[in-house]
């Protein structure tokens, strides 16, 4: 019996040298699915990060944008599937993983159960942005006209159930007025949106409308966190506003369930030092996005944070995804 159980323990030891060494094969490309187009907030922090592992591990790693009314339970569903050998990571986001378990009706995963956290990547407070017709300049002004125009405004969001569609709802129950929820496909798509008019008023990540409340196209009323952005270092918090609310919206990266400890590591270690360097982080802080890179540990413990921090809201907006 002894030498049976040295002989299973060898065998166990040798399967998990296979599986690890897999995400190290040159043969072996890192795919890293996204929920959502190119464009958007959660490809441009996803794609930062496949740089650095890139760059770490020495060969490519591939987004792939799923974009769609069912990208998030699509990409959910293929990462979750897959082999847990290293080749095959999610795109997580507050959407996805805080949002998501309260929002649905059935839902499609156990984000505990099914996921092994590899990094946070950056948080990225949601800003209220208007078109720059809408005669608002305060988040007060905004809400005043709300309610002294029912039905006659519609707010945007990337997609049922997302931090923007939250916000919006927020800041509609705030001023005690109708508006009209209109969700997109995607971030970018909101944003175009809000840009025709066919919306009035947005929350969105700061790195999907910065480059657009520069120059004046857009607005920027409001930012959904608990301190101001060094971004938009003018505009000031919901909480300075009057509204309660801050949630983050956070971008990161997850593994199938089973993924070995070792890969997990690594792969958390290689992008926590690329997204750390000096020119990186300065680029997400251009983008309104802070910079975080935390361990695997620090990851499953934030996650946890953030699910706790999001079910009031949701449970307010009164959303429920089929």
């Amino acid at each position: 019996m002894r030498h049976i159980n040295k002989l299973l323990a060898a065998a166990a030891i040798l399967l998990g040298s296979s599986i690890a060494a897999s995400a190290e094969d040159a043969s072996c490309t890192v795919r890293i699915i996204v929920s959502g187009p190119a464009g958007g907030t959660p490809d441009i922090i996803a794609r930062l990060a496949a740089d650095q592992l890139s760059a770490g591990l020495g060969r490519p790693v591939i987004i792939e944008n799923r974009p769609g009314g069912r990208a998030a339970i699509t990409s959910v569903q293929a990462v979750k599937a897959a082999e847990p050998n290293g080749c095959t990571l999610l795109a997580a986001n507050a959407s996805l993983f805080s949002i998501g378990p309260w929002a649905y009706k059935k839902a499609p995963f156990d984000p505990v159960n099914d996921f092994t956290p590899v990094i946070v990547t950056a948080t990225s407070p949601n800003v209220l942005v208007v078109n720059s017709t809408v005669p608002a300049r305060t988040l007060a002004e905004l809400a005043a006209l709300i309610k002294a125009n029912p039905q006659k405004f519609n707010y945007g969001s990337g997609g049922v159930g997302t931090p923007m569609h939250l916000y919006g709802t927020l800041l509609k129950g705030h001023a005690g007025g109708e508006a009209t929820h209109i969700p997109f496909r995607g971030s970018a798509a909101s944003v175009i949106g809000l840009m025709a008019n066919e919306i009035q008023y947005l929350f969105e990540q700061i790195p999907a409308v910065i480059s657009h409340v520069e120059p004046g196209t857009l607005r920027a009323l409001a930012v959904a966190g608990p301190t101001r952005s060094s971004a938009l270092p003018d505009v000031p918090t919901l909480t300075e506003a009057g509204i309660q609310g801050d949630a983050v919206s956070w971008f990161g990266l997850v593994a199938p369930r089973g993924t070995p400890p070792a890969v997990i590591e690594k792969y958390s270690e290689l992008i926590r030092a690329g997204i750390k360097q000096k020119e990186v982080a300065e680029k997400l802080t251009r983008l309104g996005a802070d910079t975080i890179g935390t361990t695997p540990a620090e990851t499953e413990a934030f996650m946890q944070r953030q699910l706790k921090a999001w079910e009031p809201l949701v449970k307010a907006a009164d959303v429920v995804i089929e």
